[in-house]
């Protein structure tokens, strides 16, 4: 007794529980963005490529720090609790 379901409700299931509408935006808007990355650096123009990803190497610097430091505040008031 194999109680699998057919493979086009077990996607159809991913599709819904994955929020598709969340991401499907931000990733339709990544493609030009890379696209135009990897025209760039196939005509030589590296410099101007790493102008497009300095915002994105900052965001993530920031967002690490912010996660970063956020861990260690909750760390200290946890231990401040005990």
């Amino acid at each position: 007794m194999n109680h699998t379901l057919p493979l086009a409700i077990r996607l159809r299931h991913r599709l819904i529980t994955s929020r598709w509408q969340r991401w499907l935006f931000p990733a339709l808007c990544c493609v030009p963005y890379v696209a135009c990355l990897i025209w760039l650096l196939a005509k030589g123009l590296v410099w101007i490529a790493q102008v497009m990803l300095a915002p994105l190497l900052m965001a993530a610097i920031l967002a690490g720090i912010t996660a970063w430091l956020a861990q260690l505040e909750f760390r200290m008031t946890w231990r401040r609790g005990k």
